[in-house]
Formats: structure tokens, C-alpha cells, sequence
């Protein structure tokens, strides 16, 4: 119903998903990162990859799920999962500045941690 409070159990089986969502998906980036590695991918080539296999996985979802698959079925489930990667990209978009900026901060952190470290050796090596 619009409008209606979700109750407190709601919101700590909501926030108890989330974190396994969370969790699933560290691990799920550490993996990838590691055939990424293996395989010297770039992650353009990843993302490819990822989105093919996304896909089939959908796919396969759908003809284990119903009685009767059919195209026209396949077809229909297909334009949902355009709905929800559409819902995934204007979230992605809509905090596409935040990103950056995050991102710029870390790398002007980054450096300085290295200028710092360069500057300990040298003066490590005069002593």
C-alpha cells in the first residue's frame, strides 16, 4: 500500500539482504578481479563478459521457472531485465559526479601516501 510504514522486522530482514547482497557481491569482485588477472582482461572485456553471462543467466531463470517456456515468455522476461538494468544505469548516472569525486580524492590520496613514502626513503638513505 502507498504510504505505509514498513514495520521493524521489515526493515531488519531489508537491511539483514542487504548486507548479504553486499556480502556476495565483495566476494563476486574479488573473484572476477582474480580471472581478470589471470586472464590479463581488460575490464571493458570483463563487462562484456559479465553482461553475456548476466543474460544467460536470466534466461536460464526463465525456462526453469515456468511450466510451459516460450518465446514470446522469454521475449517478455527479457524486457524486465531491460527494465531493471534501465533502473541499475539512471542509479549509476545519477551518482555519476559523486563517483568521480570520490574516485579524484582517492587518487589525490594515493599520491601524496607515495610522495610521503618516496620522501621517507630519501631521507631514510641520507642518514
Amino acid at each position: 500500500m502507498a504510504g505505509q510504514e514498513k514495520l521493524p522486522f521489515e526493515e531488519a530482514d531489508e537491511l539483514e539482504l542487504d548486507e548479504e547482497y553486499e556480502e556476495l557481491r565483495r566476494e563476486l569482485r574479488s573473484r572476477l578481479e582474480g580471472f581478470a588477472d589471470e586472464h590479463d582482461l581488460p575490464e571493458g572485456v570483463l563487462a562484456a563478459l559479465l553482461l553475456e553471462m548476466a543474460l544467460m543467466s536470466r534466461t536460464l531463470d526463465y525456462l526453469g521457472s515456468v511450466e510451459k517456456p516460450s518465446g514470446s515468455g522469454l521475449r517478455l522476461e527479457l524486457d524486465r531485465f531491460r527494465r531493471d538494468i534501465d533502473e541499475v544505469m539512471r542509479a549509476a548516472k545519477k551518482g555519476a559526479d559523486a563517483l568521480i569525486a570520490e574516485a579524484k580524492q582517492a587518487m589525490a590520496e594515493d599520491e601524496a601516501k607515495a610522495a610521503a613514502e618516496a620522501d621517507t626513503a630519501v631521507e631514510k638513505k641520507r642518514k
